[in-house]
């Protein structure tokens, strides 16, 4: 059963890598489509058409796509002036308390989105302008990132109850053997 557990965990751990690519390729993408207008309209006073459509839609996956690999090194944005001078069993309680509340909220909102985007698909739902975008594509981005993110919560929930292990000591840890294998790759 622990096998299968490391194995789960992996998967987890490699989707989240593999939809932070993708995110950084929408950041690309994005960058392109910018570029290419910017000079349209500077070299034939021509707007490239969809590319302010094509390009809100991408802000979807630069948003969603990197919500879970962020959970897991423990890089969203905190405020610690209380939480740091709780002693490790207070933060340990208030840990398990905001997992268990953020797994069940953000699962929600999984499925709430997954509905929405299919109900899009279904529609053909379109922003309608000099060319016609369909929203689908970007829409189904959101389910994914928050599943991904959900996941996480549960996984790290587990860990600090059945692990004893609080999220800012896993990200230490993870962060310092990630730090010592790239530090052998480059030697």
């Amino acid at each position: 059963m622990a096998s299968l557990a490391r194995k789960a965990i992996g998967l987890q751990r490699w989707l989240e890598e593999i939809a932070c690519y993708v995110s950084a390729m929408a950041v690309a993408t994005m960058m392109m489509i910018t570029v290419v207008e910017v000079l349209a309209r500077a070299l034939f006073s021509k707007s490239l058409p969809g590319a302010y459509e094509y390009v809100s839609l991408l802000f979807v996956y630069l948003i969603y796509l990197g919500l879970g690999y962020s959970q897991r090194r423990d890089a969203h944005i905190t405020v610690g002036v209380l939480y740091d001078r709780m002693p490790r069993s207070a933060r340990k309680a208030a840990q398990t308390f905001y997992l268990l509340v953020a797994f069940v909220f953000f699962a929600a909102l999984t499925w709430t989105s997954a509905v929405s985007a299919w109900s899009n698909y279904t529609m053909g739902d379109t922003i309608l302008g000099i060319v016609e975008v369909k929203t689908w594509w970007a829409r189904a981005g959101i389910p994914v990132g928050l599943a991904l993110l959900s996941l996480r919560f549960l996984i790290q929930l587990i860990g600090v109850i059945a692990e004893d292990e609080l999220l800012e000591e896993v990200a230490k840890r993870e962060g310092a053997a990630e730090a010592s294998a790239e530090n052998e790759v480059m030697s």
